[in-house]
Order: structure tokens, then sequence, then C-alpha cells
């Protein structure tokens, strides 16, 4: 407590280094605690349900058709009861889909994210209601699956949190539910990432699958997701093999289009953070390194302190303190340090929180969990600890070593300065090379957003508001859909300032997807591999989306099924199958037609599936020829979005009160959404390289000034002897710009071997981009040269009389 108490006088004596140290400490325990909130989040905190340890996804998926994503692989409904009856390592299965449904009533409509489940969903998952019960096997029945389990969020805003809400109706497309529960709060499952189609939404509401007979021995659908809990002492991989002869079996029994199936087991919690785990991993490892930085600078700052310290700690010695009782001393002094640096980091680590739980970090899981809970107090503290010993222990030791006959004849100070110059050299050099390996990173990172930003989408976003619509029941037939939409676009179109409206079944980049083989052109052999993408598209799309067409003509009103089937196909679609020839007025099959659909007009290619993969080939057919109950209105105005959401609402609501319109957004923010991730790890580690370069310019400037401090004498013998003021700033710039070459060199080569860990994060970039070298090495040199510039210019402005008399 002694040494405790003598620290903090012996600190508060010199604010500037306790603050310039306390602060440095505090931008690297502040970003390191932050980012590991994120990471305790997203792979540490144990899933919300029973034991998740055992929970698993089980998916049915076809190399065949190596374009479809795995998630999209649910099981076919027969397949997923034969899963049921025969396996043995699963002891529970349960499916469930992701459904978006209009909730009326009161003469208003709203869209909610609907869910429906097996019998078996809410006792796999171990959850139990907060008030009523949860769907059990009995509603699983056709006839019997008018039920309902409601979110807490919907209980508090739909009905304000009655407890006597057990019994009420609920008109889900125009069907009245009875509601039998209400689950806890923060209970939402699928959401987030733990779906395909849930990204960004949460579920709201679970009512019954309560498939038919008919449904149920289907081979050839399957709309839901399988979730299983293995049985104790069953491992993952035990599962898998018994899963995979299941399916092998079953095989046979498909429709030939989708034999070759087979079956992965993919554990719970690996199939939800699994895409992020890298990212976050890589971003970990790089705040470390900031917070080595912090501890490197600070324990240089304590060097130059523990050389003006040198007689007193020769008095020390004399006194008969032991060199164990001075490093203790001086790690009490550190741990001083270190715990201010701590309480300012913990509270810069939650500002930095809470500005991550309010930006968009895109596909990242769990993002909205982000907290300082147990876990992220105690890393903070440890981290604190490990920095204190970090930067206090090696001065320390140093400055415990010097010789008493030294010190006390006042010889020592030579002597001492030398070790501790040429440490803090080393200290310098490391500290370069670790920043010079986050601008790499960064700057690698950087390039890839931009080069994503500048990728040609196909479209042009600017002045395009989108919205959904999903019909229900009622609207069973295809007149009827193509009905609605028909006059709701006609009518969208006549409002003012609305320059073109039309509908498609799958917007680009809203997650949603159509992909179809069996692919036959005139003159071609037929292709039952290759994947393209399909869509139902109204006229006057692609004046809408600012599609260019290319070749041919639009859709009219007149290619209705009363028509010929006609298509307009992508660019890349005519290249591959008609080089150097007109695309228009040939035919082709596709998806199992009988009847040749003509090729009517060709457009740009769009990427649909995102951003960052090559667009596929594309397939636009009428929408009017075939029907959908739900499909995406896209409207080119020149209005703000919140006033045309409320004339499309009014225009919704006098053709149905029972349909929603959901999802009002101009198309630039999908757009931004589908870079949202990458913009979200850019700036991470474009922070992380701007902390790490901004201490390492404070601790070169910290270093050069110390520099000329100490050589004020030889400075002032050189002016004396005739030596011009240039002379002597370039013997300051040199100095310090040759530690700043040493660090980059160091730095250059471990940034080479490491960049490989970040190639995943990269587009159209390679990891030993020359460029992003070079660049960031003029950077580095720029801030060095102006870390070295003050101190060198205060060298020229030495009076060689007052030099001489220093000593």
């Amino acid at each position: 407590m002694r040494d405790f108490r003598y620290a903090l006088r012996t600190l508060r004596k010199q604010p500037s280094f306790t603050c310039l140290a306390i602060l440095t400490l505090a931008l690297g325990i502040g970003a390191s605690t932050a980012v590991f909130s994120l990471v305790n989040a997203v792979l540490l905190r144990a899933l919300p349900y029973h034991d998740p340890a055992r929970l698993a996804f089980v998916f049915e998926p076809n190399d065949r058709y190596k374009e479809v994503p795995l998630e999209a692989w649910g099981p076919f409904n027969a397949d997923f009861y034969d899963w049921q009856k025969q396996s043995r390592s699963i002891a529970n299965l349960a499916l469930f889909t992701v459904d978006r449904l209009n909730l009326s009533g009161g003469g208003n409509a709203a869209r909610v994210g609907g869910s429906r489940v097996t019998g078996e969903f809410f006792e796999l998952l171990g959850i139990a209601p907060e008030l009523g019960r949860t769907v059990a096997a009995d509603d699983d029945q056709p006839g019997r699956g008018h039920v309902a389990v409601i979110s807490h969020a919907l209980w508090q805003s739909r009905f304000g949190g009655d407890p006597a809400v057990l019994g009420k109706q609920l008109l889900l497309n125009a069907r009245p539910y009875r509601i039998i529960g209400v689950m806890p709060p923060g209970f939402a499952f699928p959401h987030g990432t733990e779906s395909l189609d849930t990204n960004g939404k949460s579920t709201d509401v679970w009512i019954p699958l309560a498939l038919t007979p008919q449904e149920r021995a289907a081979r050839d659908d399957g709309p839901g997701n399988a979730i299983g809990r293995l049985r104790r002492g069953v491992s993952l991989a035990q599962a898998q093999a018994e899963m995979s002869a299941i399916v092998a079996r079953i095989d046979p029994l498909h429709p030939a289009p989708f034999r070759g199936a087979h079956a992965v087991v993919r554990p719970f919690d690996a199939e939800i953070t699994g895409a992020s785990r890298r990212a976050l991993l890589i971003f970990m490892a790089a705040v470390m390194l900031v917070l080595l930085i912090a501890c490197s600078n600070v324990a240089s700052l304590i060097l130059a302190r523990s050389t003006g310290r040198s007689l007193e700690f020769g008095v020390r010695t004399a006194l008969g303190a032991s060199r164990a009782r001075l490093v203790r001393q001086m790690l009490a002094e550190s741990a001083c340090l270190a715990g201010g640096g701590c309480v300012l980091g913990l509270l810069g680590a939650f500002a930095a929180i809470r500005f991550l739980t309010r930006s968009n970090p895109g596909n990242i899981p769990r993002a909205g969990e982000i907290s300082l809970d147990w876990r992220v107090a105690l890393f903070a503290c440890a981290a604190s600890l490990a920095a204190a010993i970090l930067f206090g222990l090696f001065p320390s030791l140093s400055a415990s070593r010097a010789n008493l006959n030294e010190v006390l004849k006042g010889a020592s100070r030579r002597t001492i300065r030398g070790a501790a110059d040429r440490f803090r050299g080393s200290l310098t050099i490391a500290e370069f090379a670790l920043t010079f390996v986050l601008l790499i990173g960064s700057g690698l990172l950087i390039r890839s957003f931009i080069k994503l930003q500048s990728v040609d989408k196909g479209f042009a976003s600017s002045s395009v508001v989108t919205m959904s619509i999903q019909l229900d029941d009622r609207y069973n037939q295809p007149e009827r859909q193509n009905g609605f939409f028909h006059a709701l676009i006609d009518r969208a179109g006549a409002l003012a300032g609305v320059t073109a409206a039309a509908a498609i079944n799958y917007l680009p980049l809203s997650g949603g997807e159509s992909l179809t083989n069996g692919l036959h052109v005139e003159g071609q052999p037929a292709d039952q591999k290759t994947m393209v993408q399909g869509r139902l598209i109204t006229p006057h799309y692609f004046r809408a989306m600012g599609i260019p067409m290319l070749a041919g003509r639009d859709f009219t009103g007149r290619d209705t099924t009363a028509s010929p089937p006609v298509a307009i196909v992508s660019r890349n679609f005519a290249n591959i199958y008609f080089p150097g020839r007109d695309a228009v007025g040939k035919q082709f099959t596709f998806g199992g037609a009988q009847q040749p659909t003509t090729i009517v007009g060709v457009v740009r290619e769009v990427r649909h599936q995102s951003l960052e993969s090559a667009p596929l080939m594309q397939v636009y057919t009428p929408l009017w020829q075939s029907s959908v109950n739900a499909a995406a209105v896209v409207v080119r105005t020149n209005r703000a979005p919140e006033r045309l959401a409320a004339d499309m609402r009014a225009l919704v609501r006098n053709l149905d009160p029972a349909v929603a319109l959901a999802d009002v957004r101009p198309m630039s923010q999908l757009v931004s959404a589908a870079s949202a991730e990458r913009r979200f790890e850019t700036f991470l580690l474009t922070g992380f390289g701007g902390i790490a370069l901004f201490l390492s310019l404070v601790g070169l400037y910290a270093l050069m000034a110390y520099a000329v401090e100490q050589r004020t004498a030889e400075i002032g013998i050189r002016m004396a002897l005739g030596a011009p003021r240039g002379n002597v700033m370039r013997l300051i710039l040199r100095q310090g710009l040759a530690l700043a070459f040493a660090g980059i060199v160091l730095g250059g080569l471990c940034a080479w071997a490491m960049t490989g860990a970040i190639a995943s994060l990269l587009f159209e970039i390679k990891p030993d981009d020359a460029t992003t070298f070079l660049a960031a090495a003029v950077l580095f040199c720029a801030v060095a040269l102006a870390a070295c510039l003050a101190p060198a210019r205060r060298a020229t402005r030495v009076d060689p009389m007052v030099a001489l008399r220093y000593e």
C-alpha cells in the first residue's frame, strides 16, 4: 500500500506524463474491450436455448446444383418424416418455415414475421412460454392448426401487455387464429442469421405447419428447415454418419431431377455464427496489436522517465533497497497507470459499444446483443494487468540494473541512457512494424471496399423506391393474383411524381432467389446442370430499375397466358449461346416446360445475389403469363419515400384492407445493406490502423524530443564548431527516419507473411497488392517525418553557450 501511495504522489507531480500514459493505455484497452464485447456476444455467449451444444441443423443438399447455397437445402417433406422415424442418434427433429404474414384488424393491416412449425419445435428448443402454452403435436394436424403463439414484443405493441390476451383472435392472412401463448422477452427464433430468409428480421407469430397427408408424402417439395437435438452421448460425427445412410436409402424415391442428395449435419451455433467467426478473430488479433503498440509507447515513456530518476534509484540502493524492491515500486506505478487506463478505457468501450449496436454491421449475427457483461469487464481487467506487466516490467528491470558506484559518482547517467536508448529504439521499431501491419490490412480492406462500391450493379438505384406485398389464401387463382397486381401497378403509375411502376417476384439484393435448371437452347444440347436466375416481371420493370435494354423490346400488356411464351435474357446468356449472333427471335425451354419460349429482348446482366458474386445468366418472363402471391413493387419517382409510402398504403387499403404493404425503402438502401458487412469490417480495421498510426506519431515525437534533450551538449559542440543548422536538422531527421525505415522493412515482411489471413475479406484485391504496400509506406514515412520535424527544428535553435553548460 505504501508503494501505491508513493506511486500516486509521484505520478501526480508529473501530470503531463501521467495523462499521456493513461490516454495511450485507454485507447488500447478501450478498443480491445469493445471488440472483445463483439466477440463475446457472437462467439462466446451461449445461445438462449436449452443445452444449445446438442442442437444441430440438418440439410439435404444436392451437389448437382452448386449455385444453390447449403442453407437453402431444407429436407423434402416426406424425407423429414422418414428422418423422424428412422433416426436413432437424433432424439427430436422439428421443421420450421420462414414467412411474412398479413396481420389485419381495426381497419389497418401490417406485415409481421411468422413461422409455421411442427409440434416438436418449442419442446426441442426448450423455451417455455411466458403465458399459456406453445404449439403441440395435436395442433400440427390439418383442420386443427388455427392457433397461434405470439412474441412478447407483439403482445406489448398490439395488445398493450394485456394478461387476458389468451383466447383472443388474430387475423393472419385474413384467417382467424386463436392466441394460445406468449413467448418470453428476447425469443424471436428464427431471426437474424438463424435462417437464410430472416436477415434483419425477427419472428413474432408461430402457427402450426399442419401439412395434409398429400403434402407430407411430397418428395419434390420442402419449404422448411430442419433442426434436431442429438441424444446424450452421441457425437456430431455419429449423427452425420447415420443421417447420410438414411438419405442414401431414400434417395431413389426422389424424382429424377432431385436424385443425388446427401445429408449435412451442422452444429447449431456454428451454422449461425460460422460466416463471421474468421472475420471477428482477425479483428481481435488486430486490436491486440493496437494494445501492444500502446504498451510499447508507454514503456518508452517510462524508460525516458526512469533515466532521469537514476540518482533516486542509486540513493534507494545505497539505503539498502534490493533490486526486487525497486522493481516492485516501479510496477506499482505501472499498475496505477494501467488502472487509470482501464477505467477510462471502459468508458470509451461503453461509448464504442453503443455506436456498434446502432451502426449496421451487416450479417454479423447477434450484433444487437453486444453489452458490457462480466466477461467483458474481466477481459478489461486482465488486459490492464497484462499491459501493466508488459510496459512496466522491462523498464523496471532496466532501471534497477544501475551500478551504485557510478550513480554516486554521477557517471551513470550516460551508462543507463545508453542501455535505455537501445531498448527504446528496439521498442519503437517493433511499434512501427506492428503499425505498418495494421496499415497494410486496413489499406487492403479500403481498396476492396472501393472496388465493391464501383462495381457495375446492372441497374440505377437512385430515385427508386421498393416495397413488398404478399397476398393470402383468398387469392388462390392466377386471375385474382394478377388482377390485384395489375390494378395496384396501374394506380401507382398514375401517382404524382411517378415516372414508372412495375413488379418483380424477387428484387435484386433482397435475399430472395429463384434458380432454374433444365435449359435447352435451340441448336444446343440439353443442359440439366447449368442454373439460370429466373424472374417474373411486369412491363416497364427495366425502365423503373434503370436497366438498359440492349436489343429487342420490353414486355407489354399483350404478353399474357393467351399469347405464346416470351422471355428477355441477360447479355451473358446471349453471349454464351448466341456469340456474334442476334439472340432476339431464338427459342429455348427451361424448368421442365414443354412449349418453347421465344426471346424478345436482351438486357444488361444484374447482380441479383450479391454485389460480390458475378451475375449468373438471367431469364425474365412476363408476370402476366404466370402468377405469384408475393411480389416487390418498384417505383421510379422524384418524391420522398415517406410521402410515396403513405400514398401506396392508401392504394393497397382501397384494394384490400386485409393486405399490408411492407419493407418500403429506397433501392439505394438495399445496395447499402449489401455492402454493410464489408463496410463495417473496413471501418473497424481502418479505425485500428488510425489509432496505431496516431500512437506511433506520438511515440516517435516523444522519442525524438527526448533524444534532442539528451544530445543537447553534443548539438551545442557541433554548432560551436561551425555545423550549419541544416546539418543539425538532418542529423535528427536521419535518426528518426532510420527507425521508421527499419519498422517499415520489418512490418512489410510480417505483413507479407500474414496478409493471406485476410484474403477471405478481400474483393478483387490480392493480399500482396503492391500499390497498397507502397501507399502504406509513403503514408508512414510522411507521418514519421512530421513527428521528427518539430524536435529537429528545436535542435537547430539550441544556443551553443547554454548547451556547453548543460552538464
